[in-house]
Order: structure tokens, then C-alpha cells, then sequence
């Protein structure tokens, strides 16, 4: 076949974002964590190894899907581009504002637990694994840190602050999954290619999370207590405030968006196998989605596996049942997949897909069990209000689809309406050991909008005027009330980013800096990450603010605690209480001592550092209890000690 020019341009332009670049941003994350993962399990792996991974994950798959893509591109005949086309991208220009104030402002992404996810960060560009808890050094790691082992790749590479690796990875995967509900919805037959509604359709089922917003805005506006830029008033009474708004949730630094992005991916793989549609690709996808969430997100795998496979699970049960020569129904599956997938490829594909998964499986259960012990799984009823006031336009159009389900039988509808179905379960009942029942509220209402989407289409296709009408009110009323929520999430991350930026954080290159002392402590954090080796060990009092590991870039002996991070910590008081014994006058130099041994025992090869005040502990003190100073401060700022020279030389 021949195309002119601007035929063979419109497919360079397309085809590689949808057939190349997106699958390949899953693919090469699931084998970075995946094989990432295996490594640290075989020998310590240090940020040069994390580098060259990074690498060869990118570049394999990449020229395996251009190969495919090339094949494609040959195969298959393409129209003539038409500036109706880049439609359905207009209205996914009001998320625009957001982007900008994440890569504007990288301390926007720092207010949301940035001394955690930076903590962490810091260690894996200094360090080799398996990396130490962020509060508590010496303890494991309670946190997914193969997700801030894949921004500290990126930040080494680029040169790029912690912050801004995060920004880039939230924004991809923002788009990412927005593509991947695109192309969601054209598998199920929603609108045309090149239509506005699309557009919104593609910020329905994404942003579907607290459509009420926009009316308990208009409310308190109505009733004098409208503030701006609060989040707070966006939701119903006895609503769940991180359910504001998706868009709250994944412009901050968090691996959600990376979450949603596997579960949009894995949804698009499982809609075309329901329909039928197997091929090699979607079960890689499938695959790729479930170990990259297990990885960064573990309540994504959860739904993945519970919600779409289960339903997947659930199709192939009910072929069996309706199968009536039972005794080859498994000769007849096996043919249909031979024929599309060949037995090599699928022995293949599962070999390497086991491989990865297994180990990442028990590394999801020690990090859910080392962060959330006394927090076991349960049945909870507490969730139901949740789940209404989230999703409650939503509802009345995902029951009424049950009634227009009895009169066709498109595979798609089905197969969306039970994954809404089973969604709801965990959704509603399920309480999560460290409190992220939330999140899964986000898939769910991802599923019911397509379920919506389903019941007001068939509203448009009733015979009756009266249905007509109704259906295309409510499907407006929809588009307008998820255009105008993400119009106001987005100019309060603005505002906000300005608000941050006006507090005095500002970054130099790779570090954070602060312009105001908040503590009087900063110059010697500046010294320490200057001065001291990469796996020193700072011990400050408890008090001073949680973030200043941000400044040091060190380790601590022991930092402020904060939400579930510490139930596993069960050294934490006997620390906190040494630590009052180092920053106390009180306390005798053989005490002191015997302290400074029982770290070193505990911690071994590693030198300790403390920013003491004079009006805290007097210099002479500390030294006559055999502490080295090694940074002066000039007036009643930190001095930086050596607690045990003679150990570190």
C-alpha cells in the first residue's frame, strides 16, 4: 500500500506513542523492579547497577515492540489524518495547569511525605541494598523502595532533583494511563476516534472518584462558607478526604499514579482477551502490569489479579458450564490460543513472568507485614460510607446497567459489569493492614464509570424520546461536573505550588536547600553532606522537623515517627531514650561511652555524628565525654561532633 506524505507523517507521529511508548514505559518498569528485585537478593547492587538496568530494561523491549510496531505498520491500512483527530485531546487540556505547577514547583512534591520518599532516595544513590528503614537505620526498609529505587535511576541520570524525577514519573504515568482508558474505550466501541466526547469520556472514567464535588462547592458557596483552595469542602459529610479527587492523590510523591497506571494498563489487556482478542501483547501487558504493581503498589496487583483476572477466571467457568462436549472443551481452547499465540511464545511468556512475580510476592508480604503489624487483614462495614459518598452519581446509572445487561450480550458489557461487581466487594468490606482501602475506591470508580458510560449510551439508543433526553442530560451533567472538579483541582495545585515556593525551599541541582534556619541547625546539615561518608549515621534530638534529612542526606539513628511507619519499630523508645542521654548534661562521659560501644555493636562500621547545640549540651562537655568537634558554628547554632573517632579514624 501507498501513502502520501502527510499519511506516512500522521502514523510517525501516532504509532509510536500507542504501539512503542506507552506499553514500553510498563514494560521496561516491570523489569526494572522485576529483575531489579532479584539482584539485591544475590548481591548488593549500588546506583551505577541500578543505571546500567535501567538501560537494558528500556532498550530490549524497545526493540521488540518497534520490530512488532514495523509489522503493524505494513499490515495495516491507514486513512488519511484529519484534524479531527487531536479532538479528544482538548479536553485532557485542563489537567495542563497541574503539569506545569509539578515541574515548577518540585516542593509541592516534597510537602507530601518528601523526607520519607527522598530519605530513601538518598540512600539508594549512595548506597548499595538492601537499603535501612528511614527512621531507624539498621532496621529493614518498610516501604516500596524498588519505586524510589526507579526515581533514583532517573534523578542519576538526569541530574534532576529527587522531586523533579518524581514529577516526571507522575506526569508519564498520568498520560500514560489516560492513553490507555483511550484506547479502553474504543475496544468497547465508545463514540469515534476523532470526537470531542471522547475526550471527556477519557476525564470520566479517570478522574471519577467524588463527582459531588463541584455541588458541595456550589453549596458552601451558596451558604458563606466557601474558602478557596480547600480540599475539605469538595466532599459530603462523612466522606473520606484523600478522595477529594483522584487528581489530589496523584500529583504528590506517591507511587498511586504509577498504580493506576498498571491497573488502566492491565484493564485494556483484559478487556481484549474477554472480547476474545488474544494475542501475545496482551498477555505481556497483563503480565508487565502485575509485576511493576507489585512492586510500587500493592493494592493495584490486589484488584488486578482480584478483580480482572477474577473475572477473567469467571468467563472461562462460565464457557465451561455452557460448553456441552465438556471432554474437549480444554482441546478446543488450546487450538483457539495455539492459533493466535504459538506454544513457544506462551512457554516463553510465562516462564519469565513467574520468574519475576514470585519473588516480588514475598517482597510485598514482609513490607506489608513489617509496616502494619497489629493491623491485620479484616471485614469491615465502615467502608460503605465511603464507597457511597465517593461514587454516588455513579451508582443508580452501574445498577441500571444490570437491567439493560439482560438484553444483549456483548462480551464487553459483561465482562465491565462484573469486574464492577466484584470490584465492589473488596472495595466496601475489605480493611487493608495499613489503611489504603481507599485506594482501591479509585479502580473501582473507574469501573463503574464505564458501566455508566455503558447505561447512558443505551439510554441514547432507546426508542423512547423521554430516555433519549435523559440520557444525554445526564451523560452532559456528568462531563461537566468531572471537567469542572479537575479545572479546580488544578488551579489549587497552582496556588498552592506558589504558597510552597513562597515558604523558601529551593533546589541546587540535586539538593534541597531552605532559606530560613528553621532549627539553627542548617549550616551543619549542609557540612555533614559535604563532609561525611555516605553511610554515616546522624543522631538528632527528636524534636527538630522531620524534613531535615532532606538537608543532610544521611541517615538517622532514630527520627520523629509518624502514621503506621512505626509499628514494627520496636527498638524505637530505647532509642529515643539514648538520644536523650547524648543531648542531656546529665549525663556521665563512662555513661556516654558505654552508649557510643553499644551502637557501634549494634551498628558496626559506621561513624556518628551529632548537631549539638551550646545551649544544649557545652562544647567542653562533649568533648570531655570523648566526642570530636568537627564543624563549629559561630553563634548557638549546631556543632558537629564525631562521637567515636577513634572507631571511624
Amino acid at each position: 500500500m501507498t501513502l502520501n506524505s502527510s499519511g506516512w507523517s500522521w502514523r510517525l507521529i501516532s504509532s509510536p506513542v500507542v504501539d512503542i511508548l506507552n506499553p514500553l514505559f510498563l514494560i521496561s518498569l516491570a523489569l526494572f523492579v522485576g529483575i531489579g528485585y532479584i539482584l539485591t537478593l544475590l548481591t548488593p547492587v549500588a546506583i551505577g547497577h541500578w543505571q546500567a538496568l535501567f538501560w537494558v530494561s528500556l532498550l530490549v523491549p524497545a526493540a521488540v515492540l518497534a520490530s512488532s510496531a514495523r509489522a503493524k505498520w505494513t499490515e495495516t491500512e491507514y486513512r488519511a489524518p484529519s484534524w479531527r483527530s487531536l479532538l479528544p485531546l482538548v479536553p485532557l487540556l485542563v489537567i495542563l495547569p497541574a503539569v506545569w505547577a509539578e515541574f515548577t514547583s518540585p516542593t509541592l512534591q516534597v510537602t507530601h511525605h518528601g523526607d520519607i520518599h527522598i530519605g530513601y532516595i538518598h540512600q539508594l544513590l549512595y548506597e548499595t541494598t538492601p537499603i535501612d528503614n528511614v527512621f531507624m537505620v539498621g532496621f529493614p526498609a518498610n516501604y516500596y523502595w524498588l519505586y524510589h529505587a526507579y526515581l533514583a535511576t532517573i534523578a542519576q541520570i538526569t541530574g534532576f532533583s529527587p522531586a523533579s524525577a518524581s514529577s516526571i514519573v507522575n506526569v508519564a504515568a498520568i498520560f500514560s494511563s489516560l492513553l490507555w482508558i483511550g484506547q479502553t474505550l474504543q475496544l468497547l466501541k465508545f463514540g469515534k476516534s476523532g470526537t470531542l466526547t471522547l475526550g471527556f469520556m477519557i476525564l470520566l472514567v479517570y478522574f471519577s472518584v467524588n463527582l459531588t464535588s463541584t455541588l458541595t462547592l456550589l453549596g458552601h458557596y451558596f451558604s458563606g462558607t466557601y474558602r478557596p483552595y480547600a480540599f475539605d469542602l469538595m466532599r459530603l459529610p462523612g466522606a473520606d478526604l484523600r478522595l477529594h479527587s483522584v487528581m489530589g492523590k496523584v500529583m504528590n510523591f506517591t507511587s498511586v499514579t504509577l498504580g493506576i497506571m498498571t491497573f488502566t494498563a492491565a484493564l485494556y489487556a483484559c478487556v481484549r482477551l474477554a472480547k476474545g482478542k488474544i494475542s501475545i501483547s496482551a498477555l505481556v501487558i497483563v503480565s508487565a502490569a502485575g509485576v511493576a504493581a507489585l512492586a510500587v503498589r500493592e493494592i493495584a496487583a490486589l484488584y488486578i489479579v482480584i478483580v480482572l483476572l477474577g473475572s477473567l477466571a469467571v468467563f472461562v467457568a462460565h464457557d465451561w458450564v455452557r460448553d456441552p462436549y465438556k471432554t474437549n472443551w480444554i482441546k478446543q481452547r488450546w487450538r483457539a490460543l495455539a492459533a493466535e499465540v504459538s506454544p513457544p511464545a506462551l512457554l516463553i511468556w510465562l516462564t519469565i513472568s513467574l520468574a519475576l512475580s514470585a519473588p516480588l510476592v514475598k517482597y510485598n508480604l514482609d513490607i506489608v507485614g513489617s509496616f502494619s503489624a497489629g493491623r491485620p487483614f479484616g471485614l469491615s462495614f465502615a467502608n460503605v460510607q465511603t464507597i457511597v459518598t465517593a461514587l454516588l452519581l455513579l451508582l443508580p446509572l452501574f445498577l441500571l446497567q444490570f437491567v439493560f445487561l439482560w438484553r444483549g450480550r456483548d462480551r464487553g458489557q459483561t465482562y465491565i459489569q462484573l469486574c464492577a461487581l466484584i470490584a465492589l466487594l473488596p472495595a466496601t468490606f475489605l480493611t487493608l493492614p495499613d489503611s489504603n482501602q481507599y485506594k482501591g475506591v479509585y479502580f473501582l470508580g473507574m469501573l463503574m464509570a464505564l458501566s455508566a458510560l455503558f447505561a447512558l449510551r443505551t439510554m441514547r439508543q432507546q426508542e423512547s424520546m423521554s430516555w433519549r433526553h435523559a440520557g444525554r442530560a445526564a451523560a452532559a451533567l456528568l462531563y461537566v461536573l468531572v471537567l469542572t472538579q479537575v479545572i479546580y483541582v488544578s488551579a489549587s495545585n497552582v496556588r498552592r505550588a506558589e504558597i510552597y515556593a513562597e515558604q523558601g525551599y529551593s533546589f541546587n541541582g540535586i539538593h534541597l536547600e531552605y532559606v530560613d534556619d528553621v532549627d539553627g541547625r542548617l549550616p551543619a546539615y549542609v557540612w555533614i553532606r559535604e563532609h561525611t561518608p555516605a553511610n554515616a549515621v546522624v543522631l538528632l534530638p527528636i524534636i527538630p522537623s522531620k524534613y531535615s534529612n532532606l538537608f543532610h542526606e544521611r541517615m538517622l539513628y532514630v527520627r520523629l515517627l509518624q502514621l503506621h511507619f512505626k509499628s514494627s519499630l520496636l527498638a524505637y523508645n530505647e532509642r529515643a531514650r539514648d538520644l536523650e542521654l547524648i543531648y542531656s548534661e546529665e549525663t556521665e562521659a563512662a555513661e556516654f561511652r558505654a552508649l557510643i560501644e553499644d551502637m557501634e555493636r549494634e551498628l558496626p562500621d559506621r561513624s556518628f555524628y551529632a548537631v549539638v547545640k551550646g545551649s544544649e549540651v557545652r562544647p567542653e562537655v562533649m568533648r570531655g565525654r570523648g566526642a570530636e568537634m568537627v564543624y563549629e558554628h559561630e553563634a548557638d547554632g549546631g556543632n558537629v561532633f564525631l562521637l567515636n573517632p577513634r572507631s571511624a579514624g
